[in-house]
């Protein structure tokens, strides 16, 4: 059966991102405080918001002749005025593309290649990455900018580009990419996910239609430390407060003692958080040195938050705190929790528009008919609705394995649904690894450790760390038959060395080198990782390794 959201469908709006942001929906006043740096005090108005990206888009059109559909790429650190090159570069009808400011240079470069884009903005840290990456992509030294108010060896801040004139906000079509936000997958390189203008603006309207009670507070302060280039604080943290008018301190990174002390600086009443840093709300000491009596509510999300630390945290700090679903894909909103719910290890009913199925998975595989289930059954979570993305860009396969002919997408989760329409994730079928809230894929790891010269065959699994309220990712690996037993210990260091200098932070082993005589394989050489888990947690329940 379909199963529909419980919340009545609401009007989604006719005009892209920017002309929507310009007719200003919540009628905020202009100098009205949005964005502000909490090492600084640097902050930024409705008003200055609005002039600065019209600026910024003029500049594009002036001295680079920027057309419609050309694209931009943002590689930073979070800034206070990270939307403006965002925002600038929808006005002028470019695409942006953000990318993660851990990834390697190699990483930087798929990334570039892959979305096309001819301008990087960066920090004055990240020139290196950004230089190195944009001369391979053939991208000039002209075309990099930075985010910092002081030109850095050479490289000029990205607002010298601002132009006298106000640009005319360029009018793109709901059906038009607006940002390629790069999702891991199980076949290794990432994937450009297309959002149009339509799937962002739909989901903002779910959002603040969903949550109208808490946007309806008008004294609200948000905390965001949630990294702008990832979609879970581009769309909450960035788009939602801007269009509400809702003051954000935007942190440039987590530090769990500027967070709470930010929180008692600026009376912070809501943030957005992942189970990492749950954890340390509900146990770190550090925390009872801190005033939080202003803050009222919490939102958990970018992976599953356990029901005991949840309650946890709302004993320890009295507030409210919940969780939802979401991903990339989905732009990203899928389910969450209402303040007022009852908390049952749900994620929630379905944001409005939405509409989703439960479909045979065939033991937890790949779908086998797309049979559809009903109430209480489990199976694979299937989406349609206009927050679904219209597909990976450069990849018509890996389209074609997500989406449906009739338009519906798989979320690769299994799921079961509640006569109430609450819904509950108690598996997944990707093999993506999640790492405080950021996708490792296996095969990427995988293909990496093969070229070690001391590396027969391998497969990479999640570890959980309940440190850190997080999965982590862990190889076994079979030595080649050269290796001597007494050089192994050197091997498991080497290896996570070799990996380490190659890959994203979020991507080393940190749950560390196991070594194996064989991988369990399938009669077609696909690796049966699930066999591997087994072990693993068998291993780990002993509280001792096996060959």
């Amino acid at each position: 059966m379909i199963f529909y959201s419980t919340d009545p469908d609401v009007a989604l709006p006719k005009v892209d991102i920017y002309n929507y942001l310009d007719s200003n929906p919540c009628q905020v006043p202009p100098g009205k405080t949005v964005f502000v740096d909490p090492l600084t005090d640097r902050s930024l108005t409705f008003s200055d918001f609005q002039i600065q990206t019209k600026q910024f888009a003029a500049g594009l059109q002036d001295r680079f002749n920027f057309q419609p559909g050309q694209v931009v790429a943002i590689l930073s650190f979070n800034q206070y005025d990270f939307g403006v090159p965002i925002f600038g570069t929808l006005c002028a009808g470019g695409v942006v593309t953000t990318i993660n400011h851990s990834y390697t240079v190699d990483e930087v470069v798929h990334q570039l290649k892959d979305s096309g884009a001819r301008l990087i903005i960066t920090a004055a840290e990240l020139l290196p990455t950004a230089v190195k990456a944009g001369e391979i992509c053939g991208i000039q030294t002209d075309s990099i900018l930075i985010f910092d108010q002081t030109a850095a060896n050479g490289f000029q801040p990205y607002r010298t580009l601002f132009a006298k004139r106000l640009a005319t906000p360029v009018k793109r079509s709901l059906e038009d990419i607006a940002y390629l936000c790069y999702s891991s997958g199980t076949t290794g390189k990432s994937k450009g996910v297309m959002l149009s203008h339509g799937n962002i603006t739909a989901n903002m309207s779910q959002i603040m239609s969903y949550d109208a009670p808490i946007i309806a507070q008008k004294d609200l302060i948000v905390l965001g430390f949630l990294p702008l280039y990832h979609i879970y604080g581009l769309v909450n943290c960035l788009h939602i407060s801007l269009f509400t008018g809702t003051k954000t301190i935007i942190m440039p990174k987590f530090e769990l003692p500027s967070f709470l002390g930010n929180i008692q600086k600026y009376k912070v009443t809501n943030t957005f958080i992942v189970p990492p840093v749950a954890l340390a709300l509900a146990k770190h000491p550090i925390v009872n040195d801190y005033d939080l009596s202003s803050l009222r509510h919490i939102a958990c999300g970018a992976a599953p938050l356990p029901k005991d630390l949840l309650d946890m945290i709302e004993k320890r700090l009295g507030i409210y705190c919940r969780q939802g679903f979401g991903m990339t894909e989905a732009s990203p909103l899928v389910a969450c929790i209402r303040p007022g719910q009852r908390k049952d290890g749900s994620v929630g009913p379905l944001v409005c528009n939405l509409m989703a199925k439960v479909v045979d998975a065939n033991g937890k595989g790949k779908c086998a008919g797309l049979d559809q289930l009903g109430v209480g059954e489990e199976g694979e979570w299937l989406l349609k609705g206009p927050n679904v993305m219209k597909g990976y860009i450069n990849n018509d396969e890996a389209t074609k394995n997500t989406i449906t002919p009739d338009g519906w997408m798989h979320t690769g989760d299994i799921v079961y649904v509640d006569k109430d329409g609450n819904w509950f994730v108690v598996d997944r079928l990707k093999e993506l690894i999640k790492m405080k809230g950021f996708q490792v894929a296996p095969a990427e790891l995988e293909a990496l450790l093969q070229t070690h010269p001391h590396v027969l065959d391998c497969a990479v699994i999640p570890a959980y760390d309940a440190s850190q309220a997080t999965e982590i990712p862990r190889a076994y690996v079979v030595p080649k038959p050269t290796v001597a037993a007494s050089e192994l210990e050197a091997l498991k260091k080497d290896i996570i060395k070799f990996v380490e200098d190659r890959v994203a932070n979020h991507k080393r082993l940190r749950g560390g080198v196991k070594f194996i005589n064989e991988i369990p394989k399938s009669a077609s050489g696909k690796i049966l990782r699930k066999d591997i888990v087994k072990l693993d947690r068998a291993e780990d329940s002993q509280g001792k390794a096996k060959l």
